[in-house]
């Protein structure tokens, strides 16, 4: 198969192929709340069938809205087969006159230097280069092609590890912050090589993916197998159970604010929470406004175990005691309330901040 013929326009489409990327369209256009396809947008491009499909599915609905596509490619240097997904990503870009961005990496050397996996390397390093592409470019929208399969992957991942809720309903379908946008989410992989293959569009395959050295690969070759052998719609609960969540988030954050709006800040930089609000709220409603507090703290990951233990010490009345997260940010008990501070070093005889 080869792209002698791509379509250049939504009306060079069937009527099935259009649906599907209006489809498409209407996801992203409802989790980011603006008509993307009519903005700058970055995809990132692999060339196996997600990304190609992404790519070719941007290019029609921008070209339709008026939008502008650009692409950007990242060669790993794990595979002997890598350079020629390079050159498959450069001639697609080039039937579809999308400017390319792409450099190659040496993320073995760079998972040694940094003391990291092979995949976490690989993935700092894309979205590093992800994140310059879309600052140089000045895209408004940076796209990457996860689907629904790898949303399900994604959520018994998380439960494998351990994840609380919401975040046990994984991967979000828009993140303001890295103005980051997955319009797939929803869509299964299936779909995609139905599409691609009725345009009569190739695409590469990465041989890795075979392999079950990697967690999420044996998720996807040893565990999926039998889920989806049980129920063949499991990925429709994913999906039902993802927006179940994001309808939780949601009211949730609106609770957390109106907390968040009684807050006190002290002249050294201290966040007091007052016992007299924490006791008015119900325990499901705290432990969401300590995430929050961390998070408002800068950067470092909140542990769920942490802040169940800082809800019983606060609740046992534990006047004192002090926990501490990623990123030197601690939790004091207080008569008071609860105070939250980022420090330096914590005095291990006393507790204190």
């Amino acid at each position: 198969m080869t792209m002698e013929s791509l379509p250049g326009s939504i009306q060079e489409l069937t009527s099935i192929q259009a649906k599907f990327c209006l489809a498409v369209e209407r996801f992203g256009n409802l989790k980011s709340g603006v008509d993307f396809a009519s903005h700058s947008l970055l995809v990132g491009t692999s060339g196996g069938i997600d990304s190609t499909a992404l790519l070719i599915i941007s290019t029609l609905l921008a070209q339709k809205s008026g939008g502008r596509v650009f692409c950007a490619h990242v060669d790993h240097g794990l595979r002997d087969s890598s350079a020629g997904d390079s050159a498959f990503v450069e001639e697609l870009c080039a039937k579809l006159d999308v400017p390319l961005k792409s450099i190659t990496a040496d993320v073995k050397i760079y998972a040694e230097d940094h003391s990291l996996g092979l995949e976490e390397a690989g993935r700092v390093i894309r979205y590093g280069f992800f994140r310059k592409c879309l600052n140089e470019l000045s895209a408004d929208f940076l796209l990457t092609a996860h689907h629904l399969d790898d949303l399900s992957e994604d959520v018994i991942m998380r439960l494998i590890r351990g994840a609380g809720w919401p975040a046990l309903s994984g991967m979000d379908a828009y993140d303001p912050e890295r103005n980051l946008l997955r319009p797939l989410l929803f869509t299964r992989k299936a779909q995609l090589e139905t599409f691609l293959n009725s345009i009569n569009c190739p695409w590469r395959e990465d041989e890795s993916n075979l392999s079950d050295k990697y967690t999420r690969n044996r998720i996807r070759n040893k565990i999926m197998p039998l889920l989806l052998k049980e129920n063949p719609n499991f990925g429709a609960g994913i999906a039902r159970l993802k927006s179940q969540a994001e309808l939780d988030e949601e009211f949730w954050t609106t609770e957390v604010n109106k907390v968040l709006n009684n807050v006190q800040t002290t002249e050294n930089g201290e966040i007091l929470l007052h016992c007299s609000i924490l006791h008015k709220c119900h325990p499901a409603l705290r432990l969401r406004i300590y995430k929050r507090m961390i998070e408002m703290l800068g950067a470092g990951h909140v542990l769920a175990d942490t802040i169940t233990l800082l809800d019983r010490a606060f609740v046992d009345q534990k006047g004192g005691t002090t926990f501490q997260f990623p990123g030197n940010k601690v939790a004091a008990i207080r008569r008071e309330g609860i105070v939250f501070k980022v420090i330096k070093t914590i005095d291990r005889e006393s507790g204190r901040v």
